[in-house]
């Protein structure tokens, strides 16, 4: 019996010791968990978001008028920028192949919230090709959203559905086809000779007054051939009023729109893409948080069903590239292409 009572005795002291310690143990913990209380961090997490999502305004210049495919892709991402506290507001100015508005937004101050929507043409080939009043270094980039697609088809009623089918025509039958392009002497016309270079192929060349007076043209059986956008092409081709032969989109192969229809790439004319993207270009000198936070606003807008599905019923694809790889494209194009384009400005001469 006094063994057991020492025994007892001794778990109940083994009991007590456990208790105490796990009772100092909870004591010492309790002010490692003060900074967790303090609040200090949580409390500017708040601040933060607010910030981000404060509305802003600006405006958003297109070079071209209402309607067209640089004027509906720059009105769509405009939409969806709203969901980001971005208000943004399109104004038309069309004029000069859009150098009308690069010039005007290159002359705005950095602090003016006014952003040029535009591509290589009025960045680059433009600028080359004699004084413009302004240069790409003029612009810092944003982001690039837009690839819109060409094609080139023909009549209703042509000896040949395939630019293989156009080409041979053009060899037995010199100078008999007539080709519509949209304007001449611009880098679309450079295009187009890059695709049937005249040295090589015998045809006649008219400058219209763009893709809508090219499909006009087609339509009426006054131009055999015709450069327009893939979006006027379409209901064209459906109706039976123009058979589109080849698309000349620079970052895929073939367009969603028409699937079928082929890209000058696989006629291995890689010189005959058109590599004019629509990105969006601020003033030099525009707050840095400003670009990004529009930046990543418009990162997310590629990714969104809903535009995807609005730019691909123009023919248009939503592709996205930072600030840094839309320079990096420019770029790409001011060395290889522009220096070409240069030399064949001066044989038109």
């Amino acid at each position: 019996m006094q063994k057991k009572k020492i025994l007892m005795l001794m778990l109940a002291m083994v009991m007590v010791v456990s208790l105490l310690a796990g009772c100092g143990g909870q004591e010492e913990a309790a002010p490692a968990e003060e900074p967790e209380d303090t609040g200090d961090e949580v409390a500017e997490e708040p601040a933060d978001t607010d910030e981000e999502l404060e509305e802003i305004d600006i405006d958003i210049v297109v070079g071209f008028g209402a309607g067209g495919s640089n004027d509906l892709t720059a009105r769509y991402m405009a939409e969806h920028m709203r969901e980001f506290g971005i208000n943004a507001n399109v104004v038309n100015m069309p004029g000069g192949m859009s150098t009308e508005a690069a010039y005007y937004v290159s002359n705005q101050s950095p602090d003016a919230n006014m952003f040029f929507w535009g591509h290589t043409g009025p960045l680059l080939f433009e600028p080359a090709a004699g004084d413009r009043g302004y240069t790409i270094d003029d612009f810092e980039p944003i982001a690039t959203l837009a690839s819109p697609t060409f094609v080139i088809g023909n009549r209703q009623g042509a000896p040949w559905e395939t630019l293989d089918e156009l080409m041979e025509y053009m060899h037995e039958n010199p100078n008999e086809v007539t080709f519509g392009g949209q304007g001449e002497g611009n880098v679309r016309h450079y295009i187009v000779e890059k695709i049937l270079p005249p040295d090589e192929f015998d045809y006649v060349f008219v400058g219209l007054e763009g893709g809508a007076d090219v499909a006009l043209n087609l339509t009426g059986g006054h131009v055999d051939v015709g450069h327009l956008s893939l979006a006027a092409a379409v209901p064209l081709h459906q109706d039976g009023d123009m058979t589109v032969m080849v698309n000349t989109q620079p970052l895929t192969e073939r367009d969603e729109l028409m699937p079928e229809v082929p890209n000058v790439s696989e006629y291995g004319i890689e010189d005959g893409r058109e590599r004019h993207p629509i990105a969006l270009w601020a003033v030099q000198g525009t707050d840095q948080a400003l670009k990004d936070r529009i930046s990543n606003a418009i990162a997310e807008i590629a990714e969104m069903p809903e535009l995807q599905e609005s730019f691909k019923d123009m023919g248009v694809v939503a592709h996205y590239l930072n600030a840094e790889e839309t320079w990096d494209f420019y770029m790409d194009v001011n060395d290889t292409m522009v220096p070409d384009y240069l030399e064949w400005v001066e044989q038109l001469d």
